[in-house]
């Protein structure tokens, strides 16, 4: 399971190293091909099997004749990138995504279950700082459906 933040440095060609416990779980559950898609101002990293699972075998039976779901399609697609692990462990961040996510030197990798998030360390810190402290906390997203999250 992949779990815990770590900070990471990011080389001049935009490469990260994956902390070596995330590349251990990642070795023995999945291979070393990733999906690289920018959301929430960071870039979430799917093992490519995970996203298969979520959004490939799902994607499927949508009603592809709607317009709606049609532009939906594009947006994930079109923005997604797939990348591969190297032999020292590290991924390529491209240069569109780095900026969508304002990652500059240091960036935070943050691990969710079976795949991980990389924020850019400013904008990681501010947001922890911003954001309410526990699941308990008042607010308008930190409804009664947490339990139900899948994206």
């Amino acid at each position: 399971m992949l779990i815990s933040s770590h900070v990471v440095s990011i080389d001049a060609k935009g490469r990260v190293s994956i902390p070596a416990r995330f590349r251990e779980y990642l070795n023995a559950t999945f291979r070393d091909r990733l999906i690289l898609l920018d959301m929430d101002g960071c870039i979430f990293a799917y093992p490519q099997e995970e996203w298969q699972r979520r959004f490939g075998d799902k994607v499927q039976d949508l009603p592809t004749h709607r317009p709606a779901v049609r532009a939906h399609m594009r947006r994930m697609y079109g923005k997604a990138v797939p990348v591969e692990i190297d032999k020292q462990g590290r991924i390529l961040l491209p240069s569109r995504l780095r900026e969508a996510a304002a990652i500059d030197k240091e960036a935070v990798i943050v691990g969710l279950e079976n795949k991980f998030e990389v924020w850019g360390r400013e904008r990681w810190d501010r947001m922890m700082e911003e954001e309410p402290g526990s699941i308990g906390e008042s607010g308008e997203d930190s409804g009664d459906d947490l339990i139900e999250l899948e994206f």
